[in-house]
C-alpha cells in the first residue's frame, strides 16, 4: 500500500521508546512538555491526546486531522515524527507543524535533562523582528544552544531553563512578524515563578513591547 502520509517534522531523543510513549500518552505526563501553562491546557491536553487521540501500541498514536505521531527505534536513540496526510496543503499546516517542532524539542528537552520537579512556563507573544528576539536571548548571559531552524531558537539558561523564541517569519529576515517567547523551567516555587514572571516580563517588554499573555 502507497504511503498516505508525509513527514515534515522529525526529532530524534535520546530516550527508549516506552519512555517516549508514556510521555505521549499520559496526560500528567504530557503537561511537563506540551504547550504553555494557560487556563485551557488540561482541557487542550485531553481533546489532543485523549478524547481524539487513538493509540496504536508500541509505535503509533493517530490524532485529529489525519496526524499521526510515530516513533522509530535508532540504537540508543529514538526518532520521534509528526505525519500528516499525503494530500496536506503545506500553508495551511504550517502553524501546526511548527507548533510540534517546538514542542518536540520541549519534548527531548524533558527527557535527555530530566530536570526535577513540575513544569511552570512563562508566554509571552508580541510583533517583532528576528534580530530583537535573537537579541533578548543572547542577554539571557550564558547559554547552550538546543535547537536551531529557521523561525524557531532554543537555548538552555545558566539556571537550566529552556527558553524558546518562534518568529512567523525566519529569524534572520529583517521584517517584523508574529513572535513569542517561551520560558520552561522546573520545580519552582509560587515565588520563584513569581519572579521568573516579572524577570521576562520586563525584559520582553524592553525589547519587545507590552506583553501579552
Amino acid at each position: 500500500m502507497p504511503e498516505t502520509h508525509t513527514i515534515p517534522v522529525e526529532t530524534a531523543v535520546a530516550a527508549p521508546a516506552d519512555r517516549i510513549w508514556r510521555a505521549l500518552t499520559e496526560p500528567e505526563q504530557v503537561r511537563q512538555w506540551f504547550g504553555w501553562d494557560h487556563e485551557g491546557l488540561a482541557d487542550e491536553i485531553r481533546f489532543i491526546f485523549v478524547d481524539h487521540a487513538e493509540p496504536a501500541p508500541p509505535d503509533r498514536i493517530a490524532l485529529a486531522a489525519g496526524q499521526e505521531l510515530r516513533l522509530v527505534a535508532e540504537g540508543d536513540r529514538t526518532l520521534l515524527r509528526l505525519a500528516v496526510p499525503a494530500s496536506h496543503d503545506a500553508a495551511e499546516w504550517d502553524a501546526i507543524t511548527q507548533g510540534w517542532r517546538a514542542f518536540f524539542e520541549q519534548l527531548r528537552f524533558l527527557l535527555e535533562r530530566a530536570p526535577a520537579g513540575p513544569r511552570s512556563t512563562v508566554h509571552l507573544t508580541g510583533t517583532a523582528t528576528g534580530a530583537q528576539v535573537l537579541a533578548l536571548l543572547d542577554a539571557a548571559g550564558p547559554t547552550q544552544r538546543w535547537h536551531d531552524s529557521s523561525r524557531q531558537r532554543m537555548v538552555v539558561d545558566a539556571e537550566g531553563r529552556l527558553l524558546a523564541v518562534a518568529a512567523g517569519a525566519p529569524l534572520t529576515g529583517g521584517g517584523s512578524s508574529p513572535v513569542s517567547l517561551t520560558v520552561s523551567a522546573y520545580g519552582l516555587d509560587e515565588a520563584g515563578l513569581d519572579r521568573l514572571r516579572r524577570d521576562w516580563a520586563a525584559r520582553w517588554r524592553a525589547a519587545v513591547g507590552v506583553p501579552a499573555t
